[in-house]
């Protein structure tokens, strides 16, 4: 009961930023959710990474004073954790509940440089996805240039070959017109990065501009063929 209540609290607080989420969607989650939905994958699950590098006055603050204000702004509740080690030190609050895993982080190099961080995980498909991008940008955004990255996953049935990894690859830069800038095959997995016009955000990868990324590997844990699309590179594990 306790657990819902918390979910139910947090849905409530990003309940008056879902006008961001019309937003979000037409600067990056549309096309990249047309590029996953060409790959046929059956959706399984998202990441969503956000993180801005405050400015020296807001740096000033302690760390645990930060990442408790974060929890306040996004009612994602938990005990305060601290790390330290060769050159930073790090504040951070976990908290998963209802199929959903979020962590809140201030972090502080050595060189002075501190960072505030969202990872938000959702298990349910894409469950909870506009609203959860909406709240990171929301909240973020208001501490200084948001960062954002975020990742969508699935499955497809079959062990495919690396020539079939290859073609739901090609089906995914089709859908949204992007162009291949950098790719890796292996006997294990295929990843490619691409740029693509209706995506506005990019970074660089080897000088080039990316804002795709589509990897595909047989996940032995999930008997399945592994289909990640993220912008603009994917941020979990393949």
């Amino acid at each position: 009961m306790r657990n819902g209540i918390r979910n139910a609290l947090w849905i409530a607080g990003i309940g008056f930023v879902l006008w961001m989420g019309a937003s979000v969607r037409a600067a990056a989650l549309s096309p990249v959710m047309t590029a996953f939905q060409a790959t046929k994958a059956h959706p399984q699950g998202f990441s969503i990474n956000g993180w801005v590098e405050l400015s020296k006055s807001q740096s000033q603050q302690s760390l645990v004073d930060i990442v408790r204000r974060l929890s306040e702004q996004t009612h994602i509740r938990g005990a305060v954790q601290l790390e330290q080690g060769t050159g930073y030190q790090k504040a951070s609050i976990k908290q998963h509940i209802a199929g959903f895993s979020s962590e809140l982080i201030a972090e502080r190099l050595a060189s002075g440089a501190t960072y505030v961080v969202v990872d938000r995980v959702g298990s349910q498909g894409f469950e909870g996805l506009n609203e959860s991008l909406g709240l990171v940008r929301h909240v973020l955004s208001s501490y200084g240039p948001l960062h954002l990255a975020f990742t969508l996953q699935g499955t497809l049935p079959e062990n495919l070959s690396e020539a079939q990894e290859n073609q739901v690859v090609n089906q995914a830069f089709q859908a949204i017109g992007a162009k291949k800038v950098n790719g890796i095959e292996t006997p294990q997995y295929v990843s490619v990065a691409g740029d693509s016009g209706f995506i506005a955000q990019h970074d660089n990868l080897q000088g080039h501009p990316v804002n795709i990324q589509v990897a595909l590997n047989y996940n032995t844990y999930l008997h399945a063929e592994q289909v990640d699309v993220g912008t603009p590179l994917v941020t979990v594990t393949y």
